[in-house]
């Protein structure tokens, strides 16, 4: 008869068992308490064991600087690891960058679903670049590194829109997706209070801003990328010898 037979595991190796889980427990709980002391998990003290002190009120210069440059450190190491897994998800073509199509699947996601124009993602390539200060880079391709400035571009774009957008729409009646001379003229009289200006002002400000953006070629108008630069042109320009009083518009 089996029934009456030893159990294979005892009540000692039971409680040798519970005793080495409630030890992985408190070593989890001491490495959350280090984790939360210094900003990170310290290196190894899940292995050893560490446990951190209580943190003290009144470090010294010294120990200020240190704490900080390791926070700085860890960050760089966190924000690495968030540029890698963004270049892995979007770089399908495995070429190492984010080819413009890519580019766009990247800004469309941060858009919450809104896909770029193409002439917003020529806009946000060759404002990138610059920025990366990387010549070598200039082209259809954004760079691990350079992710991080054209999330920055492509977000302070979308803060912009909505100030040109509107604009854009009530101007550009021929819908051309610029504003040529008359159009661009009806709008900076209606942003001077009904003044008419000089047909030289207008063609100045044209100039100046068709094509000011890089990577959007001059069109013989003003594009949305290029609209509110113009206005900012228009509304800090002063001839030479003139004395003009203070302009205000709402876009700028």
């Amino acid at each position: 008869d089996n029934s009456h037979q030893t159990p294979l595991v005892s009540s000692t190796t039971n409680r040798g068992a519970e005793n080495f889980h409630q030890e992985r427990r408190q070593q989890h709980k001491t490495n959350t308490m280090s984790s939360r002391t210094f900003g990170c998990q310290l290196p190894g003290a899940l292995h050893a064991g560490l446990k951190a002190a209580k943190k003290s009120e009144n470090p010294g210069p010294k120990r200020q600087q240190a704490l900080w440059d390791r926070s700085v450190f860890w960050k760089q190491i966190q924000r690495e690891k968030k540029l890698e897994a963004l270049m892995h998800k979007y770089d399908v073509t495995k070429t190492g960058n984010l080819t413009k199509e890519e580019l766009g699947d990247l800004l469309q996601d941060a858009a919450k679903g809104r896909r770029p124009t193409e002439e917003e993602l020529n806009f946000v390539l060759w404002t990138t670049h610059p920025k990366t200060g990387d010549d070598a880079n200039r082209g259809d391709r954004i760079t691990k590194n350079e992710i991080a400035t054209a999330l920055d571009v492509w977000r302070t774009w979308e803060q912009t829109l909505p100030e040109v957008e509107p604009l854009m729409a009530k101007y550009d009646v021929n819908h051309s997706g610029k504003l040529e001379f008359e159009q661009l003229k009806n709008m900076l009289t209606d942003l001077n209070e009904g003044r008419a200006l000089p047909d030289e002002e207008v063609e100045w400000v044209m100039k100046a801003a068709d094509g000011m953006v890089q990577g959007v070629a001059p069109s013989g108008g003003i594009n949305i990328t290029e609209l509110k630069g113009a206005i900012a042109l228009w509304m800090t320009h002063v001839e030479e010898g003139q004395h003009a009083g203070p302009r205000s518009c709402r876009i700028c």
